[in-house]
C-alpha cells in the first residue's frame, strides 16, 4: 500500500512538472511573440485588416504545424505581401515556443510544436 501512495505521489509530482513546463514553454512563446511579432499581428492575434493576417482562428495557424513553423522560419509571401522569416533570429526552442504560443492564444486551441520538429522544418 506504501508503494502505491509512494507511486501516486511521484506521478501527481511528475505531472505537476510537466504541465509546468508546458506553462514555461507558452509564456516563452508569448515573449517571442510580443517581441518580434505583436507588431504586426497585434497582442490580440487580431492582425491589421488587409495589411496583417489575423493568427486569432485562422486555419492555417490551426491546421498541419510543419506549414506554420516553415512560415515562421522562412517568412511567407501571400496576398497582403510579405512576412520575413526569422530563422537568423529564433533558434529551435524559440520557433517551437512561439508557434505553439500563436496555436494555443486567445480562442486557438492546437497541438504543441517541439524543437525538435523545429529542427526537422528548418533542415528541410
Amino acid at each position: 500500500m506504501k508503494n502505491l501512495v509512494l507511486v501516486l505521489c511521484l506521478d501527481l509530482l511528475g505531472g505537476a512538472a510537466l504541465a509546468q513546463g508546458q506553462g514555461d514553454a507558452r509564456q516563452r512563446g508569448q515573449e517571442v511573440f510580443e517581441a518580434n511579432c505583436a507588431q504586426c499581428h497585434r497582442s490580440n492575434g487580431e492582425g491589421l485588416p488587409d495589411i496583417f493576417p489575423a493568427l486569432n482562428n485562422n486555419p492555417f495557424v490551426l491546421g498541419d504545424p510543419k506549414p506554420v513553423i516553415a512560415a515562421v522560419l522562412n517568412g511567407l509571401k501571400g496576398n497582403l505581401g510579405a512576412m520575413p522569416g526569422w530563422k537568423d533570429r529564433l533558434d529551435d526552442e524559440q520557433t517551437a515556443a512561439v508557434v505553439t504560443y500563436i496555436r494555443q492564444a486567445w480562442s486557438n486551441r492546437a497541438a504543441a510544436v517541439t524543437a525538435a520538429m523545429a529542427a526537422a522544418t528548418r533542415t528541410k
